[in-house]
Protein backbone atom coordinates (compact mmCIF):
# COMPACT_ATOMS: atom_id res chain seq x y z
CA UNK A 1 0.00 0.00 0.00
CA UNK A 2 0.90 3.65 -0.22
CA UNK A 3 2.32 6.06 2.32
CA UNK A 4 -1.83 6.93 3.03
CA UNK A 5 -1.99 3.38 4.95
CA UNK A 6 -3.36 3.37 8.64
CA UNK A 7 -4.60 1.58 10.67
CA UNK A 8 -7.88 0.15 11.28
CA UNK A 9 -9.92 1.47 14.38
CA UNK A 10 -10.12 -2.62 15.91
CA UNK A 11 -9.74 -1.23 19.59
CA UNK A 12 -12.50 1.34 19.36
CA UNK A 13 -14.75 -0.84 17.94
CA UNK A 14 -13.93 -3.99 19.85
CA UNK A 15 -13.83 -1.97 22.96
CA UNK A 16 -17.33 -0.69 22.00
CA UNK A 17 -19.13 -4.18 21.65
CA UNK A 18 -17.27 -5.60 24.53
CA UNK A 19 -19.07 -2.92 27.06
CA UNK A 20 -22.22 -4.74 26.54
CA UNK A 21 -21.25 -7.83 28.90
CA UNK A 22 -20.66 -5.31 31.85
CA UNK A 23 -17.09 -6.68 32.63
CA UNK A 24 -14.96 -5.47 35.08
CA UNK A 25 -11.44 -5.01 35.30
CA UNK A 26 -9.01 -7.67 36.60
CA UNK A 27 -5.97 -7.14 38.43
CA UNK A 28 -4.67 -10.62 39.31
CA UNK A 29 -5.94 -14.14 37.87
CA UNK A 30 -5.25 -17.25 38.95
CA UNK A 31 -2.26 -16.07 41.49
CA UNK A 32 -0.62 -13.25 39.55
CA UNK A 33 -0.65 -9.85 39.33
CA UNK A 34 -1.46 -9.00 36.16
CA UNK A 35 -1.80 -4.94 36.35
CA UNK A 36 2.16 -4.84 34.65
CA UNK A 37 0.15 -5.76 31.28
CA UNK A 38 -1.99 -2.55 31.30
CA UNK A 39 0.50 -0.45 29.85
CA UNK A 40 3.78 -2.61 27.99
CA UNK A 41 6.60 -1.04 26.53
CA UNK A 42 9.61 -2.44 24.73
CA UNK A 43 12.54 -1.56 22.53
CA UNK A 44 9.94 -0.34 19.71
CA UNK A 45 7.33 -1.94 21.19
CA UNK A 46 4.06 -0.42 22.85
CA UNK A 47 1.17 -2.15 24.11
CA UNK A 48 -2.37 -3.28 26.34
CA UNK A 49 -3.97 -6.10 27.80
CA UNK A 50 -6.93 -6.26 30.26
CA UNK A 51 -8.64 -8.99 31.34
CA UNK A 52 -12.35 -8.43 32.29
CA UNK A 53 -14.60 -10.53 34.19
CA UNK A 54 -18.07 -10.80 33.44
CA UNK A 55 -21.01 -13.27 34.53
CA UNK A 56 -20.90 -16.65 32.67
CA UNK A 57 -17.47 -15.76 32.02
CA UNK A 58 -14.12 -16.60 33.35
CA UNK A 59 -12.32 -14.01 31.61
CA UNK A 60 -12.47 -11.84 28.78
CA UNK A 61 -8.84 -11.12 27.81
CA UNK A 62 -8.36 -8.74 24.99
CA UNK A 63 -4.80 -7.47 23.89
CA UNK A 64 -3.22 -4.87 21.46
CA UNK A 65 -0.04 -4.09 20.50
CA UNK A 66 2.27 -2.19 18.07
CA UNK A 67 5.98 -3.31 16.81
CA UNK A 68 7.77 -0.21 15.67
CA UNK A 69 4.55 1.34 14.45
CA UNK A 70 4.68 -0.99 11.78
CA UNK A 71 3.11 -3.92 12.72
CA UNK A 72 -0.09 -4.47 15.19
CA UNK A 73 -1.51 -7.72 16.56
CA UNK A 74 -4.90 -7.63 18.01
CA UNK A 75 -6.41 -10.65 20.17
CA UNK A 76 -9.44 -11.46 22.21
CA UNK A 77 -10.23 -14.18 24.03
CA UNK A 78 -13.75 -15.44 25.85
CA UNK A 79 -13.45 -18.11 28.20
CA UNK A 80 -16.78 -19.17 29.46
CA UNK A 81 -16.93 -20.17 33.09
CA UNK A 82 -16.67 -23.90 34.03
CA UNK A 83 -20.75 -24.18 34.84
CA UNK A 84 -21.63 -22.83 31.23
CA UNK A 85 -21.13 -25.14 27.75
CA UNK A 86 -20.43 -21.74 25.67
CA UNK A 87 -17.26 -22.46 23.47
CA UNK A 88 -14.23 -20.26 23.59
CA UNK A 89 -14.31 -16.97 21.23
CA UNK A 90 -10.97 -16.48 19.46
CA UNK A 91 -10.30 -13.81 17.35
CA UNK A 92 -6.51 -12.65 16.46
CA UNK A 93 -5.33 -10.46 13.63
CA UNK A 94 -1.86 -9.39 12.50
CA UNK A 95 -2.01 -5.88 10.71
CA UNK A 96 0.86 -4.12 8.39
CA UNK A 97 1.24 -2.62 5.36
CA UNK A 98 1.77 -5.57 4.05
CA UNK A 99 -1.10 -7.58 4.47
CA UNK A 100 -3.05 -9.21 7.32
CA UNK A 101 -2.84 -12.34 9.06
CA UNK A 102 -6.16 -13.50 10.44
CA UNK A 103 -7.97 -15.64 12.31
CA UNK A 104 -11.89 -16.02 13.88
CA UNK A 105 -13.83 -18.74 15.37
CA UNK A 106 -15.58 -20.10 18.24
CA UNK A 107 -13.91 -23.46 19.56
CA UNK A 108 -16.19 -25.74 20.33
CA UNK A 109 -15.76 -27.54 23.98
CA UNK A 110 -18.07 -30.86 22.64
CA UNK A 111 -17.24 -33.15 20.21
CA UNK A 112 -20.07 -32.16 17.54
CA UNK A 113 -20.10 -34.98 15.36
CA UNK A 114 -21.30 -36.81 18.35
CA UNK A 115 -23.54 -33.78 20.44
CA UNK A 116 -25.07 -32.31 17.09
CA UNK A 117 -27.42 -30.29 19.52
CA UNK A 118 -24.56 -28.70 20.49
CA UNK A 119 -23.42 -27.28 17.18
CA UNK A 120 -26.89 -26.44 16.13
CA UNK A 121 -27.16 -24.17 19.57
CA UNK A 122 -23.61 -22.72 19.80
CA UNK A 123 -22.03 -22.78 16.35
CA UNK A 124 -24.83 -22.48 13.43
CA UNK A 125 -25.92 -19.00 14.23
CA UNK A 126 -22.41 -18.18 12.58
CA UNK A 127 -23.80 -19.97 9.74
CA UNK A 128 -24.79 -16.54 7.60
CA UNK A 129 -21.51 -15.02 8.91
CA UNK A 130 -19.38 -17.14 7.88
CA UNK A 131 -20.86 -17.37 4.48
CA UNK A 132 -20.18 -14.17 3.73
CA UNK A 133 -16.72 -14.47 4.84
CA UNK A 134 -16.03 -17.05 2.25
CA UNK A 135 -17.21 -15.12 -0.28
CA UNK A 136 -14.66 -12.20 1.00
CA UNK A 137 -11.66 -14.57 1.60
CA UNK A 138 -12.04 -17.97 0.13
CA UNK A 139 -10.06 -20.98 1.65
CA UNK A 140 -6.08 -21.21 1.03
CA UNK A 141 -3.55 -22.55 2.30
CA UNK A 142 -2.40 -20.13 5.31
CA UNK A 143 -0.08 -21.24 8.25
CA UNK A 144 -1.84 -23.54 10.82
CA UNK A 145 -0.75 -27.02 12.63
CA UNK A 146 -2.11 -29.63 12.73
CA UNK A 147 -3.20 -29.27 16.92
CA UNK A 148 -4.46 -25.88 15.66
CA UNK A 149 -6.90 -27.24 12.62
CA UNK A 150 -7.91 -30.04 16.18
CA UNK A 151 -9.30 -27.04 18.21
CA UNK A 152 -11.08 -25.22 15.07
CA UNK A 153 -14.86 -25.71 14.47
CA UNK A 154 -16.69 -26.05 11.17
CA UNK A 155 -16.65 -22.00 11.24
CA UNK A 156 -13.37 -21.26 11.26
CA UNK A 157 -11.86 -18.60 9.13
CA UNK A 158 -8.55 -17.43 8.19
CA UNK A 159 -6.97 -16.07 5.60
CA UNK A 160 -3.76 -13.87 4.42
CA UNK A 161 -5.16 -10.91 3.04
CA UNK A 162 -3.72 -8.07 0.75
CA UNK A 163 -3.38 -4.56 3.33
CA UNK A 164 -6.23 -3.04 1.85
CA UNK A 165 -8.87 -0.87 3.30
CA UNK A 166 -11.63 -2.80 1.95
CA UNK A 167 -9.86 -5.87 3.41
CA UNK A 168 -9.22 -4.36 6.53
CA UNK A 169 -13.34 -3.00 6.78
CA UNK A 170 -14.16 -6.98 5.88
CA UNK A 171 -11.77 -8.40 8.23
CA UNK A 172 -13.12 -5.84 11.37
CA UNK A 173 -16.73 -6.94 10.53
CA UNK A 174 -16.14 -10.71 10.49
CA UNK A 175 -14.44 -9.88 14.16
CA UNK A 176 -17.57 -7.83 15.53
CA UNK A 177 -20.09 -10.13 14.00
CA UNK A 178 -19.06 -12.99 15.56
CA UNK A 179 -18.69 -11.46 18.76
CA UNK A 180 -22.25 -10.58 18.77
CA UNK A 181 -23.17 -13.48 17.86
CA UNK A 182 -21.49 -14.81 21.05
CA UNK A 183 -22.81 -12.12 23.10
CA UNK A 184 -26.24 -12.91 22.10
CA UNK A 185 -25.26 -17.01 23.05
CA UNK A 186 -23.87 -15.78 26.55
CA UNK A 187 -26.99 -13.37 26.64
CA UNK A 188 -29.34 -16.38 26.89
CA UNK A 189 -27.03 -18.82 28.55
CA UNK A 190 -28.00 -20.75 31.34
CA UNK A 191 -26.48 -23.56 34.15
CA UNK A 192 -25.59 -26.85 32.37
CA UNK A 193 -25.87 -30.01 34.45
CA UNK A 194 -22.15 -31.15 35.92
CA UNK A 195 -22.44 -34.64 34.44
CA UNK A 196 -23.06 -32.47 31.05
CA UNK A 197 -20.15 -30.17 31.67
CA UNK A 198 -17.44 -32.81 32.54
CA UNK A 199 -16.37 -33.78 29.27
CA UNK A 200 -16.67 -30.35 28.07
CA UNK A 201 -14.71 -28.52 30.77
CA UNK A 202 -11.77 -31.46 29.80
CA UNK A 203 -11.83 -30.44 26.35
CA UNK A 204 -11.16 -26.55 27.42
CA UNK A 205 -8.72 -27.17 29.60
CA UNK A 206 -6.80 -29.14 26.93
CA UNK A 207 -6.91 -26.27 24.71
CA UNK A 208 -5.75 -24.31 27.22
CA UNK A 209 -2.74 -26.86 27.85
CA UNK A 210 -2.07 -26.60 24.16
CA UNK A 211 -2.54 -23.32 23.40
CA UNK A 212 0.12 -22.34 25.94
CA UNK A 213 2.67 -24.72 24.95
CA UNK A 214 2.73 -24.92 21.65
CA UNK A 215 1.35 -21.15 20.35
CA UNK A 216 4.58 -19.92 21.23
CA UNK A 217 5.41 -17.31 18.00
CA UNK A 218 3.70 -14.37 20.06
CA UNK A 219 5.60 -15.54 23.18
CA UNK A 220 8.83 -15.11 21.26
CA UNK A 221 8.44 -11.96 19.79
CA UNK A 222 7.39 -10.32 23.27
CA UNK A 223 10.39 -11.93 25.13
CA UNK A 224 12.47 -10.03 22.86
CA UNK A 225 10.73 -6.27 23.60
CA UNK A 226 9.36 -6.41 27.10
CA UNK A 227 11.38 -9.38 28.65
CA UNK A 228 10.84 -13.14 29.28
CA UNK A 229 8.44 -12.56 32.23
CA UNK A 230 6.04 -10.18 31.21
CA UNK A 231 5.79 -12.32 27.79
CA UNK A 232 4.70 -15.49 29.94
CA UNK A 233 2.10 -13.29 31.79
CA UNK A 234 0.54 -11.99 28.54
CA UNK A 235 0.82 -15.83 27.22
CA UNK A 236 -0.71 -17.53 30.27
CA UNK A 237 -3.66 -14.85 30.38
CA UNK A 238 -4.89 -15.31 27.15
CA UNK A 239 -5.09 -18.68 27.21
Amino acid sequence: MSEEYTFPPYAEKVQEVLKQFGGTVMEEYRGYDIKPLWDQKGEGYTGFKYLYKAPKLEKIAFGVGWFREKLASYALMIWPEDDYALPVYSGYWAESAKGSFFIIDFYPLADCIRDLPYMEKYLSPLEEIYQKGLEWFPPANVRSENWFRAAASPYLITTEADATKENQDRLLSLTLDYLKVYIDLWKKEEPSTQGYLKELNARKEALRRTFQARDSIGDQMLSKTIGKELAHLSLITQF
